[in-house]
């Protein structure tokens, strides 16, 4: 028998105030059509925890990898109800802020040990002030989503020639939250409220 998974946990209201219980580490590919953002590649890797929970839940003949109906099975309870959270997914162009309105090309997979989620969100979104904001994180605080380390965004497309980008703290977005910390990410510390990373994409080099 399958178990709640602990995404799906995501929807119980008693969580809202809660310290962090699982772990993400992000990646992005940005795809530009000249002055468009016309989607973002998301890549989730997950901690030893939730890593545990789906492969023990879904991966049925134990072998590390998911099949075709394996991947249904996780979109379906382990992700889809990620809809009402806007899939952590947010989107700031000229004053206005988009989120995913469908998703497109969800897998899942293992890699270095560590479950993965990649899937893609399409916008086409034109960016008249040459500058737009993506910043991905759970208002909830349930799950702390960081950039990964090392080379995280990849810009692609036309146009991607010229653009640069940075990750800064959105400082205008405090997220408080409550409880005794009983695991963290390593290096980190807990002060309960915290600020959600985002990404600052440039279309023209300055």
């Amino acid at each position: 028998m399958k178990h709640l998974s602990p995404i799906v946990l995501l929807v119980v209201p008693a969580i809202v105030l809660a310290h962090p219980h699982m772990f993400i580490d992000t990646e992005m590919e940005v795809r530009l059509n000249g002055s468009v953002l016309s989607g973002v590649q998301i890549t989730w890797h997950f901690d030893p925890m939730f890593t545990a929970a789906i492969t023990g839940d879904f991966d049925s003949n134990g072998n590390g990898l998911f099949s075709t109906s394996e991947t249904s099975e996780v979109f379906n309870n382990a992700f889809s109800n990620l809809e009402t959270f806007d899939y952590f997914t947010f989107v700031s162009v000229d004053g206005q802020t988009y989120s995913p309105s469908r998703i497109e090309n969800f897998s899942v997979y293992m890699e270095d040990g560590a479950l993965v989620y990649q899937f893609y969100c399409p916008f086409n979104i034109h960016v008249e002030e040459g500058v737009f904001r993506i910043a991905i994180y759970d208002s909830t605080y349930y799950c702390d989503i960081l950039y990964k380390e090392g080379s995280p965004i990849t810009i692609s497309g036309s146009g991607s020639e010229s653009a640069r980008f940075e990750i800064e703290q959105n400082s205008n977005i405090a997220i408080s939250y409550g409880g005794t910390v009983s695991v963290s990410r390593e290096g980190s510390t807990y002060s309960g409220t915290a600020y959600p990373q985002q990404l600052v994409v440039y279309l023209q080099a300055l």
